[in-house]
């Protein structure tokens, strides 16, 4: 079935590549980014908030403070909260019906997303880890994605793949399949058909990889090392549409 939605078109790629600094993250030879579905199923919390404060552009270190608005997963924070190692800052907006492909500053860099727009509301994926909210996924995953409100279908997704994550294999599949069916019959939705897409891919075995040897983060950031990581990341990826 051919997808709706490629992953990165070759000039984004180009462009994203080609802004990337002297430094970026470095992983290992074979990891590749966790799928959505993965994601959503490792995340300690998933959290629809609203960016209310950080620290200003140009900052290097620091953090935002983010207001909880719903929890898709997991205890909604009490109250808001902060996100160590991002910082307050332009660039343009997650697109909402991209589904595949992370926030294009994760393809650059500290190789995860760290920049938001004061007032933006954001999908947040997060690890509790030392008694703080921490980005869950690693490098180059989508663990925070703007959306316009809480009927996106980055949230729409988000929720369904919170709620089959804990079932069997045979049980999952079969509500992929059938979610991705009802999707399809609306052919005239972008929305529908671009989470149809997304599902399919969910439908197909992840590629091995070696995801327990990428970096771990390091008060937020993570470590410079060589720029190709971003390189084989957008190939693993590739290859994950193409199979």
């Amino acid at each position: 079935m051919s997808f709706v939605r490629p992953v990165l078109s070759l000039a984004a790629a180009a462009a994203a590549l080609a802004a990337i600094p002297a430094a970026a993250c470095s992983v290992v030879a074979g990891y590749r980014p966790p799928t959505n579905l993965e994601l959503a199923a490792e995340s300690d919390a998933i959290v629809l908030g609203e960016v209310v404060g950080g620290v200003d552009p140009g900052v290097t270190e620091g953090e935002i403070a983010v207001h909880p608005l719903a929890a898709i997963k997991g205890l909604m924070p009490g109250q808001d909260f902060p996100l160590r190692g991002m910082m307050l800052g332009g660039g343009d907006p997650s697109d909402p019906l991209e589904l595949a492909a992370p926030h294009p500053e994760a393809l650059a860099g500290a190789c995860i997303r760290r920049t938001f727009r004061h007032g933006a509301t954001v999908l947040f994926f997060l690890d509790r880890r030392g008694g703080e909210w921490v980005p869950a996924g690693g490098p180059f995953s989508r663990w925070a994605e703007d959306v316009p409100d809480q009927d996106a279908p980055w949230v729409q997704l988000a929720r369904f793949y919170a709620r089959i994550a804990p079932l069997d294999g045979e049980q999952r599949t079969a509500l992929i399949e059938a979610e991705r069916d009802a999707l399809l019959a609306r052919a005239d939705e972008p929305a529908a058909q671009a989470i149809a897409a997304e599902l399919e891919h969910a439908l197909a075995p992840p590629r091995p990889a070696t995801v327990a040897e990428a970096p771990e983060p390091d008060d937020g950031f993570y470590k410079p090392g060589d720029v190709t990581a971003v390189q084989r990341a957008l190939d693993a990826m590739r290859a994950d549409r193409d199979d």
